[in-house]
């Protein structure tokens, strides 16, 4: 008994040391931090101080949605019997047939030729960069950027390739539209939300229209100029086919087609309808100033208080120190 007694206290012992050490480590934060308890106040402050700064100076954002849904001429085609049977003749038809526009659209919104035509309109790149715009001299400019300059002079420094400014185009029109405009969907709604935010909510609006009617207007052309040569192609084979069969495959095709066309050069949306009128909110939604302002607050007054330890700690074993001597 007297050796299992002895053993249970000795593997007690470190537990109990370890303890009271942490209490005792605990106790002497919580002084230290009394001593210098005025450092949670001040981060605290300086903190809101400047995030308040911050807001003041920042570019509050708008955000814009657009929603839209396929249009009824996006459905796709179904190939009857007949073309299914033509499909090995005229290389009409196939899986590519099955795939809605409305498809295409979503990912046209990123695409390059989209980018590259709405490059050309000169007010809306004006707007886009407006930083590197120089309205008095009607040219661009690299604008002076402080994180540009150390950026460059940190891969100077390590011989690291840097890349020249240019001035806006469609790459950098296409980037943009990469990283700023966002396609919502889900599968409870047919419907997709396309937003995407700026400093000014009536620009901001006017940018998702005109990327909806690009996206959709190329989309339009695509289908146009391969309508057009189908038909061609339908209309001349009739011209040489004698049997039946065939000449009937070859009528239903290019009905099919034809109707196809009439869908095209329709006024009505081809990929993509708008459900309603693209809508930006009513207040700023970037940045956000209250929960900014309450991360500041927690990030003052933990900073406060990490200072406080630090030295409140010092100055204790400043005190201690002629006690030791």
């Amino acid at each position: 008994m007297s050796i299992s007694g002895e053993t249970t206290d000795s593997a007690d012992a470190p537990e109990g040391a370890s303890g009271i050490g942490a209490r005792a480590w605990l106790h002497d934060v919580m002084v230290a931090m009394r001593m210098k308890w005025w450092w949670m106040p001040a981060m605290l402050l300086a903190a809101l101080v400047l995030t308040t700064l911050y807001l003041r100076q920042a570019d509050y954002r708008y955000s814009a949605e657009l929603r839209v849904h396929a249009a009824p001429s996006s459905s796709g085609t179904r190939p009857t019997s007949a073309l299914g049977g033509l499909a090995a003749l005229t290389g009409l038809g196939g899986a590519s047939e099955q795939v809605s526009p409305f498809r295409f659209y979503l990912d046209g919104i990123y695409a390059a030729e989209v980018a590259e035509r709405l490059s050309h309109d000169d007010r809306l790149m004006h707007r886009l960069f407006v930083a590197e715009w120089d309205p008095k001299r009607r040219m661009w400019r690299q604008p002076p950027s402080l994180a540009g300059s150390l950026r460059r002079g940190i891969t100077g420094m390590f011989g690291l390739p840097q890349v020249a400014w240019q001035p806006p185009g469609a790459a950098r029109l296409q980037d943009l539209i990469v990283k700023q405009v966002s396609v919502r969907q889900s599968v409870k709604s047919p419907l997709v939300g396309i937003g995407y935010s700026h400093p000014d909510p009536v620009f901001a609006v006017h940018f998702l229209e005109r990327l909806h009617a690009t996206v959709d207007g190329y989309l339009r052309e695509q289908q146009s100029l391969r309508t057009r040569e189908n038909i061609r192609y339908l209309s001349e084979k009739l011209q040489t086919v004698t049997l039946s069969e065939q000449r009937q495959a070859l009528v239903t095709a290019l009905a099919e087609q034809e109707r196809q066309a009439m869908l095209v050069y329709s006024n009505a949306p081809y990929a993509a309808e708008p459900f309603d009128v693209p809508t930006a909110s009513a207040e700023p939604t970037q940045p956000r100033a209250i929960p900014l302002l309450a991360g500041a607050a927690v990030a003052g007054l933990l900073l406060g208080g990490v200072l406080a330890a630090i030295l409140g700690g010092r100055a204790m074993r400043r005190m201690r120190e002629p006690d030791a001597g």
